[in-house]
């Protein structure tokens, strides 16, 4: 290895190499804006979705159903009455530089299907003494795709309280609730009760442009096949592969006299 590093110090290999570093920088650089358009691009199309019209959750979306793409981030609306037996605290969620708890509570339809939802953000678990409102309510809010789980080992746990959970894991939730549940979640436009703080959805941390950020990801790739290119030519140099020698002809310096 040493002696390939030798060889890397000519001055040939040297002055490539600062070709190839400026490249890879630039390169670097092209890579970091397509990430920032990426955030940009990914804000704009949450902040559209989430201006669109609200409409019924039930037209979006039915229970035990695959959920759809396009349905995330929409404003929806649904009508049902809390079930508090049912209620789990998210841990983990982090609202104005503190983490906390998401507070969810099952919103039952009238057709026996329940509705995840969050209906607030709580910095201390103990305060979550007053229980869901009794009777029919409107619920408004986005609508999210249920959120992948833990890759644990089997027979592993979360190490969480009883009663806590880390994700709005809806295969988790049907072994919980004894009721068919929809595959997605709404996050409650206002907190319910106004004890609890409205939760924070997406902001400048919010989802990515796949088309920019697959941008990204080649010129990063790029800069770094300009580094190993070089590499490799100078291992080539160090093995004599660059200028292989020159067989000497059969019969040169043969006597034929």
């Amino acid at each position: 290895m040493a002696r390939v590093w030798r060889t890397a110090l000519r001055p040939r290999w040297l002055a490539l190499l600062a070709v190839v570093l400026v490249a890879a920088t630039g390169m670097a650089r092209l890579g970091e804006w397509q990430l920032q358009r990426a955030r940009d691009n990914g804000g704009a199309a949450q902040r559209a979705q989430a201006a669109r019209p609200a409409v019924p959750l039930t037209s979006l979306l039915a229970a035990q159903h695959t959920f759809p793409a396009d349905a995330a981030g929409r404003p929806v609306q649904v009508g049902g009455h809390w079930d508090p037996t049912g209620q789990l605290l998210v841990a983990g969620r982090l609202q104005g530089g503190v983490t906390g708890w998401w507070v969810l509570t099952p919103l039952l339809l009238d057709d026996g299907a329940a509705v995840p939802v969050v209906r607030g953000w709580t910095a201390d678990p103990a305060s979550v003494a007053a229980p869901a409102p009794a009777g029919p309510v409107q619920v408004s809010g986005l609508l999210l795709p249920g959120e992948p789980a833990v890759d644990r080992a089997p027979g592993q746990g979360s190490g969480l309280p009883a009663g806590q959970v880390d994700r709005v894991d809806p295969a988790d939730l049907v072994q919980r609730w004894p009721y068919p549940i929809y595959t997605g979640f709404v996050v409650s436009a206002a907190a319910v009760p106004a004890t609890l703080s409205t939760v924070t959805v997406g902001g400048s941390d919010g989802g990515l442009a796949l088309q920019n950020l697959s941008y990204a990801l080649q010129w990063w790739l790029f800069a770094g096949l300009g580094l190993l290119f070089w590499w490799r030519l100078v291992r080539d140099d160090h093995r004599g592969l660059l200028h292989p020698a020159v067989p000497v002809a059969a019969g040169v310096g043969d006597d034929k006299g």
